[in-house]
């Protein structure tokens, strides 16, 4: 019972942080009321969550996290197809694509912030998954390093390589790989599903690899775009559009969100 009313407890604590402006603020006084992750059962897998974070918080409230995107695994996702989750935050999005691929599929989870490495792996030991590889870099239009500025932990996704955030963040130094290169190094010939949601870095990492979506190698990419992100960087969603289209991709607005398929489908 106490620990029962210690989660109960805890959760509501988080819903009143995640209102707390400035994040930093929120940040520091989560850790000194010691909100700490649980393991939530849902319908769709296990996951271990952190109630102050926006993730975590819909997740234990709804049961699910952005819906829209679910429909579009569930659309395009089946046994033995593969799966590429570029910014897979803490792998709510890996789980379910590999529960959908199961065994004879595959899946590539890639996200180089070194605070999710233990997330993203113990969610995939709840569920028991073996057919997922986890990619520590950052995708981008060429290999090297680059800083990223690491959003406070009630939103680890909106960490990226643009601050846009009103105050300085922490940093961390990341490895940088193309698309193109990933899919190599992990033997990928096809993906049927690429998600791509990096923080305004989806320029480079779809210009950066052209030959990957001129060859259609990538059947579907569910798409991303952060304007704010793309501005400041001084690039345009607009270029993505106009490349995808060039290479015979249509889009579609499935469920919410932007999709562009390959013409063979």
């Amino acid at each position: 019972m106490f620990e029962l009313l210690t989660a109960q407890t805890s959760n509501r604590l988080a819903g009143l942080l995640l209102r707390i402006r400035p994040a930093p603020l929120a940040q520091f006084l989560k850790r000194a009321l010691r909100v700490r992750r649980q393991t939530v059962e849902t319908k769709s897998g296990r996951f271990w969550l952190d109630p102050a974070t926006l993730i975590g918080r819909e997740i234990i409230e709804t049961g699910v996290f952005e819906p829209q995107m679910i429909a579009n695994l569930e659309r395009w996702l089946s046994p033995g197809s593969v799966f590429v989750d570029l910014g897979a935050n803490e792998g709510y999005f890996t789980v379910l694509g590999a529960k959908l691929v199961g065994p004879s599929g595959r899946v590539i989870a890639i996200e180089p912030q070194e605070r999710l490495a233990g997330v993203i792996e113990e969610n995939l030991r709840l569920n028991g998954f073996q057919n997922v590889a986890v990619e520590r870099a950052a995708v981008s239009n060429k290999s090297g390093k680059a800083t990223l500025h690491l959003a406070p932990d009630t939103n680890t996704g909106s960490s990226g390589f643009i601050n846009v955030a009103r105050y300085s963040l922490p940093t961390q130094v990341v490895g940088l790989k193309t698309l193109a290169q990933v899919l190599d190094d992990h033997g990928l010939g096809r993906v049927d599903l690429l998600k791509v949601d990096i923080e305004g870095a989806e320029w480079e990492a779809i210009l950066g690899s052209p030959e990957v979506f001129g060859s259609r190698r990538v059947k579907v990419l569910a798409l991303e775009l952060h304007p704010i992100q793309l501005t400041k960087s001084g690039r345009s969603g607009g270029d993505i559009e106009e490349f995808l289209t060039s290479a015979g991709y249509r889009h579609s607005r499935n469920s919410g969100t932007d999709v562009w398929i390959a013409p063979d489908l």
